[in-house]
């Protein structure tokens, strides 16, 4: 059975396991859970895939790449609905 999400949010905790679930995946985390883009686009994947809070800056980075997948999502959103 397959089904069409608009956001799927995996929350990891502090210590970020999501590697061994996207480990066949082109772009994911490398083999420590981190993401393989450097910063500052760390927080961008393809497919629809982000990571939050990667950035080992606390939790004024967390909000910062949050504000930017929001963005990105809300601009995904504004070119497929044009």
């Amino acid at each position: 059975m397959e089904e069409e999400f608009d956001a799927i949010i995996v929350a990891t905790g502090y210590k970020s396991v999501a590697n061994e679930w996207l480990k066949d995946y082109k772009y994911a985390l490398n083999d420590k859970g981190m993401p393989k883009n450097a910063f500052p686009k760390h927080w961008k994947g393809d497919h629809g895939l982000y990571c939050v809070g990667l950035a080992r800056r606390g939790l004024f980075g967390v909000k910062v790449d949050a504000e930017l997948i929001a963005e990105d999502i809300n601009q995904s959103l504004n070119l497929r609905n044009k």
